[in-house]
């Protein structure tokens, strides 16, 4: 089974059986990163691992930190405007029909988790937003995205996967 190990926050996720890297993408803006996964077999299938190399506002940090320290619940469209720069593309309406956002718990962790799509690619899209830090400004975003029914075919096996993430 291929694992992802040691990026950022992420100490080990497995993944599910058949995926494999596919390319990534080091330093193209500050310390960003960018590592794609995937199946060979279903190239339009990607799990991603993001960061923008760049750290989000104080105040966008300490509303992202606020918000996770809560019990997991749904964010209000006040809350996701609040955190509308950790979110990025997700909380754009016009790039983004966001269908959910939320709060959940991810192996004792309380992550942000949005699903939506974008409907310019014909992509389903789920994001789970990570504090990277301690003051919630150093983002790390895990990015699902596929057509909607291959999308639906490999959501309980990548939900699976997230729930045995364990953290540094």
């Amino acid at each position: 089974m291929t694992q992802i190990e040691n990026i950022g926050r992420i100490k080990r996720l497995p993944l599910p059986v058949g995926w494999s890297a596919t390319r990534q993408v080091l330093g193209q803006f500050g310390n960003s990163y960018l590592y794609h996964y995937g199946r060979s077999d279903t190239p339009d299938l990607q799990l991603s691992i993001f960061y923008r190399g760049m750290p989000v506002s104080s105040l966008s940090g300490k509303t992202f930190v606020r918000i996770l320290k809560k019990e997991p619940h749904a964010l209000s469209p006040e809350a996701v405007l609040s955190i509308s720069e950790v979110l990025g593309n997700c909380a754009q309406p016009d790039l983004y029909d966001l269908e959910r956002a939320s709060t959940t718990m991810l192996a004792d962790e309380i992550v942000i988790d949005v699903k939506g799509r974008f409907p310019e690619f014909s992509l389903e899209n789920r994001t789970i937003f990570i504090n990277g830090g301690n003051d919630g400004c150093a983002v790390l975003e895990i990015i699902l995205s596929a057509p909607k029914e291959v999308f639906s075919r490999h959501a309980q096996a990548i939900e699976r996967c997230l729930q045995a993430i364990e953290w540094k």
